[in-house]
């Protein structure tokens, strides 16, 4: 994983039975249940870093999105676990997208392109928190956050208590070292 230069709140996810992480909205997806039932809006917090291809602008990308569940005394006595299980979604384009089922963005015309026209206007302008939120259920609130990564694969943990509780989600995207 490359190395995080700085954390921030990115704003809030709406909450439903599973949180899922894949990699854009067409391909490799992966739901983690057993939410607790409030809240119903959970933060995110995205990790940053500056990343240059040759002369062109450093432009911010993430590698790390943490969205906790509860407060932190039940985060730090949770057990974590690997919460894909061996399986990782699969990257595409260049993003990676993290929703609350029932809002899927798979059913919003055009949310990839808005949500890439929206992160390459803060590459252009420099933006150190470069993301996109595409709202995909006006009528609930449900929404779902675009993230610019490098790095070519995905992976997830669940912080759990006794009962399967999960009360913190981390996901980051990596590149594996040859």
């Amino acid at each position: 994983m490359t190395r995080l230069e700085w954390f921030a709140c990115v704003g809030e996810l709406e909450l439903a039975e599973y949180v899922t992480w894949y990699g854009m909205a067409t391909t490799g997806r992966w739901g983690h249940g057993g939410l607790l039932s409030d809240p119903s809006r959970a933060p995110v917090y995205a990790g940053f870093y500056w990343s240059q291809v040759g002369d062109e602008p450093a432009v911010a990308r993430v590698s790390m999105v943490v969205l906790p569940l509860a407060d932190p005394a039940r985060i730090v006595a949770a057990d974590w676990t690997d919460g894909y299980n061996g399986y990782e979604p699969a990257a595409l384009d260049g993003y990676a997208v993290l929703c609350g089922d029932p809002f899927d963005p798979l059913h919003v015309d055009g949310r990839d392109a808005e949500a890439e026209r929206i992160i390459a206007a803060g590459d252009g302008q420099g933006r150190r928190v470069n993301y996109a939120e595409i709202v995909t259920d006006p009528d609930r609130g449900g929404n779902a956050l675009f993230f610019p990564v490098n790095e070519e694969e995905r992976d997830g943990y669940e912080a759990l208590e006794e009962d399967g509780t999960v009360v913190c989600l981390a996901f980051i995207a990596y590149d594996f070292a040859y």
